[in-house]
This record gives structure tokens, C-alpha cells and sequence, in this order.
């Protein structure tokens, strides 16, 4: 309960001063879920208009079950069960138990993404912004993208930058790799693209 008190004492009014107050929206990816529930806790006590949503990476079970209720994914059906149902390239991020940390959070929705995204988003900030990020924060761009598609133009959303590019150069952020794995990125996907139409 440690992850979800730093972020309750810490992030969570970081980000409220920083905003000073002026924000409609957080988003952000769940390991542990100690981020997501300390920061959503937090700014729902400061302002119960606020919303906050998870963004879940493939494997995890966590889109459904704050959708439906139920701790499940795809991958589990009868007859689709794998060895290793987490066939993902994100790292640190989704998960298939609940956690006490996540159980804390104050959740409006969810929203799923894929490693495409996340790999087309990492190289779309780093050619446009020169941020060089990890998975879990390339996600998270991904579901604040997500957000801001569904909300219109007009409102401030939050994410986190979590990690940075440097831990994840053996995989997330090595040509090869992605190649053999089908994700040739070419930071042109359909979520980047639409990112420059969100105003």
C-alpha cells in the first residue's frame, strides 16, 4: 500500500497544483495500480467531476473487469487458453489478479490498447516532441489519445511519463525485435494520426 500512498501524498497534488485545479481528466495504465489508484483517489477528493480511466495493454484482465466486473480476457476463453497468454511487448504494465493498490482506485471507465499503438506512439513523440519513452508511458499516450477522442476537443487530460526509452533499447526500442514480432514502426498509425486531429 506504500505505490498507492506515494502517489496519494505525492502525485496526485503535484498534478493538481500544476493544473492548479484546471483539469477534466487522468489516464494511465495499471501494474501494480498503485499510480492510477493514489492519483484518481486524490483527484476525485478534490473534485468529484474529475474522471479517471485506465488504459490496458493485451493480456490483461483488468479492461474487463472494470468494464464488466468480471477479471478476465479473450485469451482465457475455452479452447484459446495459451502457455503464456501475455503475448505483449509492454513491460511493467496489465496484469491478471487484482491487486490491493488497484482496488483503492475511483474509476469512471477503461479503454484497451495495443502494441502497435504503443510502439507507433513512442516514435511519434520522439521524432515530433523528443521524448524518448518507455511501453508503460507510450500506453499511457495512448489512452490519454483515446480519451481525448471520446471527450472532443476543449478538455485537459493527464497521463504519467513513467519510464523512459533507455531500459526497454533490447525490445521495445529495438528494430529487429519489433520486426520479428510483426511491429515495424512507422509512426503513422491511425492513433498518431488522429492525435494531430484532437485539438
Amino acid at each position: 500500500m506504500a505505490n498507492f500512498r506515494a502517489h496519494y501524498e505525492g502525485t496526485g497534488p503535484e498534478i493538481w497544483e500544476q493544473t492548479e485545479g484546471r483539469l477534466h481528466a487522468f489516464i494511465a495504465a495499471a501494474g501494480t495500480g498503485g499510480t492510477l489508484a493514489g492519483v484518481s483517489r486524490y483527484l476525485k477528493e478534490k473534485n468529484s467531476y474529475i474522471k479517471c480511466y485506465l488504459i490496458d495493454p493485451p493480456g490483461s484482465g483488468l479492461f474487463n473487469k472494470v468494464t464488466r466486473g468480471v477479471m478476465y480476457t479473450k485469451e482465457e476463453a475455452e479452447g484459446r487458453r495459451l502457455k503464456n497468454p501475455f503475448d505483449t511487448i509492454t513491460e511493467g504494465i496489465g496484469i491478471n489478479r487484482l491487486t490491493k493498490n488497484f482496488m483503492m482506485a475511483e474509476l469512471d471507465g477503461a479503454f484497451r490498447g495495443t502494441d502497435r499503438e504503443a510502439v507507433e506512439m513512442s516514435r511519434f513523440l520522439l521524432k515530433k516532441d523528443g521524448l524518448f519513452i518507455g511501453s508503460s508511458s507510450a500506453m499511457n499516450c495512448v489512452g490519454a489519445v483515446r480519451l481525448a477522442q471520446s471527450l472532443g476537443p476543449g478538455y485537459t487530460i493527464v497521463t504519467i511519463l513513467c519510464d523512459s526509452g533507455l531500459r526497454h533499447l533490447t525490445k521495445f526500442h529495438n528494430a529487429q525485435y519489433l520486426s520479428d514480432h510483426g511491429l515495424t514502426s512507422h509512426y503513422s498509425s491511425t492513433v498518431c494520426l488522429d492525435f494531430l486531429d484532437v485539438n
